[in-house]
């Protein structure tokens, strides 16, 4: 597993990620797939894990109070920077902490919406990260996991890369390259992590899709022509809900909520 040490190395190449069309479609989707869950009212919100604020900025222009926890300094103040500049650093606070603490953490503090995205990959029992967090929701409220799909990588081995014998070995492979963290990584899979929820109390209520074609296009320079890229937009936003692609794309997005 990778460490934090590692993280705050290639901090910059994740920066330098999100910022591509295909790390600005991932904010944009995955918004848009919450958004069919959340009603109009302001939510307390705690994004674990939530590293320089993406996902939190952008539930924070909605009206939404958004604490973001992780366990890195230096993408903290990078959330807190963020969010300045969008001009919503009164509904964003941080807090130094590390996931599997999240009950300790919060003892007196029950949220309406938890996000726990591109997390799960990373921690050595998935089962254990999720009954934690889960604590921390009241009666009603939502639980949203991204993950890397394992499904999609033997596709985008084929299909982009016409790599016909890794997308063959990638089929049973467990882990996938990371060229942002310049290692192998832990794939997942939607029934795996709605194990988990179901395990710690919750039912599926959502199962989207993210990036469910961006990633199979060979062509990344088209991507950047602004109007390439808003057709992209209108696709990937219309594929995420809509079976059966949600079940191959790039990453998966569960929701899931506390009964009551």
């Amino acid at each position: 597993m990778l460490d934090s040490a590692h993280f705050d190395h290639r901090l910059a190449n994740f920066q330098q990620w999100q910022e591509t069309p295909w790390g600005q479609l991932r904010y944009s989707v995955v918004e848009a797939n919450l958004a069919r869950h959340l009603g109009d009212r302001p939510l307390r919100v705690l994004d674990v894990a939530g590293g320089n604020g993406r996902d939190a900025v952008r539930l924070a222009l909605r009206g939404h109070h958004v604490t973001v926890l992780d366990s890195a300094p230096i993408s903290l103040a990078g959330a807190e920077e963020l969010a300045a500049e969008r001009g919503v650093a009164d509904r964003i606070e941080v807090r130094e902490g590390d996931a599997h603490d999240v009950p300790e953490l919060f003892p007196d503090q029950d949220f309406d919406l938890l996000l726990c995205h591109n997390l799960l990959q990373y921690v050595p029992d998935r089962a254990v990260v999720v009954r934690a967090i889960a604590r921390r929701l009241r009666p009603g409220g939502l639980l949203s996991v991204v993950g890397p799909n394992a499904v999609a990588v033997p596709l985008e081995a084929a299909v982009r890369e016409l790599d016909l014998d890794a997308a063959l070995r990638a089929v049973d492979s467990s882990t996938k390259p990371n060229q942002v963290y310049g290692a192998d990584v832990p794939v997942l899979t939607a029934d795996e992590i709605g194990g988990h929820f179901r395990d710690a109390g919750l039912d599926v209520v959502g199962h989207h899709g993210v990036l469910s074609v961006c990633h199979l296009i060979a062509d990344n320079e088209i991507k950047y022509d602004p109007e390439f890229f808003a057709r992209l937009e209108k696709l990937e936003h219309t594929l995420a809900e809509r079976a059966p692609y949600p079940s191959t794309a790039r990453m998966f997005h569960l929701v899931g909520r506390l009964p009551g």
